[in-house]
């Protein structure tokens, strides 16, 4: 092996290997004459007419100024002659889930499809093409593919070619290709282009990284048999059974109790902060694990939602005990027993790869995770850990730490945290030293596993952009992979006694929750016989960004009120204003069915809590509006399950919402008009009877409330009209009432109380 080709310059040729289909489809013609002069011999004596991706991918390499192995690597990955550019190759096939290469006429595709257009775990699907955008850009899926699509190639390869020229940094690389190639296909696999060159791109990388680390002494050494015989076997489509990776997960417990425990004062800063920490610390042991592991970010192949997925050569797996050993040390000594991070990983063989099979794989390391939720904290039980604490006079009632002026330092430190998110405009994260030490604060746990959390107003080309908005390669590496949206008035972050105040009707805050419903199925079921480690990336890019950033803009966008405290992977935690909570959930629902382009496969649901008073613990609140989300997907009518929200007290299917809001939008308009508000009880009331007439199997006596309606028509003669259609609404021409009235009473009520 050239002791100049390191393992940098192979990561850096994985990540950039197909960087070429995104160039060649500019069809930019005074390009191509300068590359078809550059490169002819070359592929010609390939039996080629003119230049392929891999001739345009070297050019552009060549001007990025990297080296000529990198350079060289780009251009012979589909015929490699040395053992890097055989491991690019070997990574390349097995990315794809497919033991050959695809044919260059490929290269012609236009637009992307999106693959959430193309879950099916039942129900009939369309698909549609994602628009040739940045990734941080919104727009809506179109039904056929962009007409003289090579402009908007163009212009999108400018600005891209613009901010990467002269970049070094591999991490800046990795953000730069994430933003502009997740919108582009790679090409045609399994007939559909509907995996993205980034999620293709970032896959092999993982992958070329792990091969390398896995046989990296025999490299080092000259070695290539191992490399060679896996690139044979592959040609040949052979099953390999060779473990070569693992699969690691990292799960996060106990985080409800955590977040929710807090002091009322300050509530929404203390939510952000720890709602920040739960989000990033996960995202920071993963990045503390890569580190060790001599590996790279593309190898963090998910991050949110409580959990990761990290892809290792399979030798990893001997240091996962020792990993898991040290967060059990760092997470007792910070949260005694509260919060803890678990780890599982398992081998897998080439062929789970190369058979398009990696979602088994995901199985697989979920169950043996699952196992060890009974054995939290067990690398460290010893007799020391069972002898009695002192009780301390003064403890925090939140984390049971020492206290001192009635203050706890440690509890204070998230609510720091949660008050610089709203201060600054930047955070940098300086690799240090990992090492425990003393844990007073949220930072020293940041410190422990490598990173000193700094903020700032000023950008630099390694720090994270807090407000989304304010992303700019050239003032910030990316932007923070949390939500970050909170309601602020005049005197700063609002408290939850302001959004309280801002609610129409009675004056309180809830708490709206949500998640995507039968995403384990999704991921197992939904793409078909084609589950490529780069397809099932592309499907997590997809759900990511919608929850990471476009919920987070809807929300500023249309109900500034309202507080993004969570939104990543694929659930979501907001507060706001009871009055604004129903409309809120409904708009989410709408845009993750725009965003997956009406697909009936991907579906959410949702629940809704109300405060009691302003002053209610939220931690009470947060615990009750999980337990309703759980209802809301118990929820079974007409055949069909889930995809509902639990609102005042019932689950609603979201295809009964529009006339569920049209019955209470009744009741409110003939309250406004002074109809009397005695027809709130009426309406209770003969929900009972109808509920108990039911359960008893007896007929529901209907002329009770026809004959009520009708006295309130003469009485109320302005809102007759309101009245009959209201009485034409909730009972049917079967004399059945209306089942979820009692909700829509509710509802009602609390809008037109003061």
């Amino acid at each position: 092996m050239n002791s100049n080709f390191n393992f940098e310059d192979l990561y850096l040729s994985a990540l950039l290997h197909d960087i070429g289909k995104f160039y060649q489809r500019t069809e930019l013609e005074e390009d191509k004459k300068i590359i078809y002069k550059a490169y002819e011999s070359i592929f010609k004596a390939e039996n080629a007419y003119g230049p392929r991706h891999q001739e345009w991918g070297a050019y552009f390499c060549e001007n990025l100024n990297l080296n000529s192995k990198i350079v060289q690597t780009v251009r012979n990955h589909h015929n490699p002659s040395n053992i890097i550019e055989k491991i690019v190759r070997i990574a390349d096939m097995l990315s794809a889930g497919e033991r050959e290469g695809i044919d260059d006429k490929d290269e012609n595709v236009k637009n992307l499809i999106s693959v959430l257009t193309l879950v099916n775990i039942g129900k009939p699907t369309k698909s549609k093409y994602k628009q040739l955008k940045k990734a941080s850009d919104y727009h809506e899926l179109i039904d056929d593919e962009q007409k003289s699509v090579e402009k908007e190639y163009e212009k999108l390869w400018k600005e891209f070619k613009e901010i990467i020229k002269d970049e070094k940094d591999h991490e800046r690389i990795y953000y730069i290709l994430k933003e502009f190639t997740q919108n582009i296909p790679s090409a045609y696999y399994y007939s559909r282009p509907d995996i993205s060159l980034f999620s293709h791109l970032s896959t092999t990388a993982a992958i070329a990284s792990c091969i390398y680390r896995q046989y990296e002494d025999e490299i080092i050494n000259g070695d290539s048999r191992a490399i060679d015989s896996l690139l044979t076997r592959l040609r040949n489509k052979q099953i390999i059974n060779d473990e070569v990776f693992c699969l690691l997960k990292g799960d996060i417990s106990g985080i409800q109790d955590f977040i929710f425990n807090i002091d009322m004062e300050g509530a929404l800063k203390s939510l952000r902060g720890r709602s920040f920490y739960v989000a990033y610390i996960l995202d920071i042991i993963a990045r503390y694990i890569i580190k060790n592991e001599g590996l790279s970010l593309s190898n963090i192949l998910y991050s949110g939602g409580g959990h990761f997925y990290i892809l290792l050569p399979a030798k990893s797996m001997d240091r996962i005990k020792q990993y898991q050993k040290y967060i059990d040390e760092v997470f007792y000594k910070a949260h005694n027993l509260e919060v803890s991070v678990l780890l599982a990983a398992e081998k897998f063989s080439v062929s789970k790869l190369a058979t398009a099979n990696f979602s088994e794989v995901f199985d697989g390391v979920g169950k043996r995770l699952y196992k060890e939720k009974n054995r939290k904290f067990n690398s460290i039980l010893n007799d020391e850990f069972f002898k009695p604490t002192k009780l301390l006079d003064d403890i925090c009632p939140y984390c049971r730490r020492g206290i001192k002026n009635d203050e706890c330092s440690f509890c204070n430190s998230f609510n720091e945290l949660g008050d610089k998110l709203s201060k600054y405009s930047y955070i940098r994260m300086e690799n240090i030293e990992a090492k425990i030490g003393n844990i007073n604060n949220v930072f020293d746990i940041f410190k422990c596993f490598g990173i000193d959390m700094q903020f700032e107003n000023q950008g630099s080309k390694k720090s994270y952009a807090i407000n989304k908005d304010r992303a700019d390669f050239k003032n910030s590496m990316f932007y923070i992979k949390t939500a970050n949206y909170v309601y602020k008035n005049k005197n700063g972050v609002a408290t939850l006694e302001n959004v309280a105040d801002e609610s129409e009707g009675v004056k309180k805050w809830g708490i709206l929750r949500g998640d995507v419903d039968n995403l384990g199925k999704i991921f197992h079921d939904g793409l078909g016989e084609n589950k490529s480690i780069s397809r099932v990336a592309t499907l997590s890019s997809e759900l990511e960004i919608f929850f990471g950033k476009f919920l987070e803009e809807f929300i500023e966008k249309e109900y500034k009120k309202c507080s993004v405290v969570y939104s990543g992977g694929d659930d979501f935690f907001l507060v706001g204003p009871w009055s604004e909570l129903p409309d809120v959930a409904y708009l989410i629902k709408e845009k993750l069915k725009e965003y997956s382009g009406g697909n009936e496969n991907i579906a959410v649901s949702m629940a809704i809590e109300i405060t009691p008073d302003k002053k209610f613990p939220i931690y009470r609140v947060g615990i009750a509006t999980g337990e309703s989300l759980d209802k809301a997907k118990e929820y079974e009518r007409n055949g069909k399950a889930k995809d509902a929200i639990f609102l005042f007290g019932e689950a609603i299917g979201w295809e009964e919402f529009n006339s569920h809001k049209e019955i209470k939008d009744l009741i409110v308009k003939v309250l406004v008009n002074k109809v009397t508000r005695n027809i709130l009880n009426i309406f209770h009331s003969i929900s009972y009877q109808s509920r108990k007439a039911e359960e008893k199997e007896e007929i529901f006596k209907a002329w009770r409330l026809v004959y009520y309606m009708a006295r309130l028509e003469e009485r109320y003669g302005k809102s007759k009209d309101d009245l009959k259609r209201l009485l034409n609404l909730i009972l049917n021409k079967q004399n059945r009432l209306y089942k979820n009235l009692e909700s829509a009473t509710i509802w009602a009520d609390l809008q037109t109380r003061s």
